[in-house]
């Protein structure tokens, strides 16, 4: 796989660093000489010195060849317009980091493949582990429509020793959100479960489910005896 990264700053060295690990073929543009050198210096991958919204410096990078594009610019209109060129030269994955909202439908118009909205991630983040310290979003899906969270169940709760096919049937679980994993601290052992699977006491439970669900979903799944 061929990863190009638009922007070295923070989040981007980051995505560098976790994909050298993968052993991903991977180059960087980016603007601060120091910045590309920096990176090589530490991941030894190809740096681009130079502006990704100009088409000669994407094809210094083999933007024809690229499978992914990640775009972490600090400037949304610069993004939108890197977008634009990648999209033109049929990159089939393009990754955004979106600073303001109001560039959403831009970046869904030029058929951006993921958005990932800094901002909204960091605030709903600091918020959770102020507010819900016993729930951790780990992933969003499709543009941020599904969301994936671990939640710690007590020791007294309502579901502990109820079955999958009892917490569906007896509580106010929305449809909308399904129990997908089930890990059990005390066997150390992680379940998928299934309608006849047993809540076990101080479980953590994996869970995937609509946004605007998470609360609810994890007052029902924690309300106590």
């Amino acid at each position: 796989m061929y990863i190009i990264v638009a922007g070295g700053g923070t989040i981007g060295s980051e995505i560098i660093s976790k994909f050298t690990e993968l052993k991903k073929e991977i180059v960087l543009i980016e603007k601060d000489q120091q910045v590309c050198d920096e990176l090589y210096t530490n991941y030894g991958i190809e740096t681009i010195n130079g502006n990704a919204t100009k088409i000669e410096i994407l094809k210094a990078a083999g933007i024809e060849k690229a499978n992914v594009l990640i775009i972490t610019m600090p400037n949304d209109a610069d993004n939108l317009a890197c977008a634009v060129l990648a999209k033109s030269f049929g990159v089939p994955e393009i990754i955004v980091l979106m600073r303001k909202k109001s560039y959403l439908e831009a970046y869904k118009t030029v058929g951006v493949n993921k958005i990932l909205n800094v901002v909204d991630i960091l605030v709903r983040d600091t918020v959770n582990q102020v507010d819900k310290p016993d729930v951790q979003r780990i992933a969003t899906l499709g543009n941020g429509a599904v969301e994936i969270f671990i939640i710690k169940i007590p020791e007294d709760a309502k579901i502990v020793g109820q079955t999958i096919s009892e917490i569906a049937s007896t509580t106010k679980l929305t449809q909308e959100s399904i129990i997908a994993g089930i890990f059990d601290k005390n066997q150390n052992e992680f379940k998928v479960p299934r309608g006849n699977t047993v809540i076990p006491a101080g479980a953590e439970l994996f869970v995937i489910t609509k946004p605007d669900y998470v609360d609810s979903t994890a007052k029902v799944l924690t309300s106590k005896k």
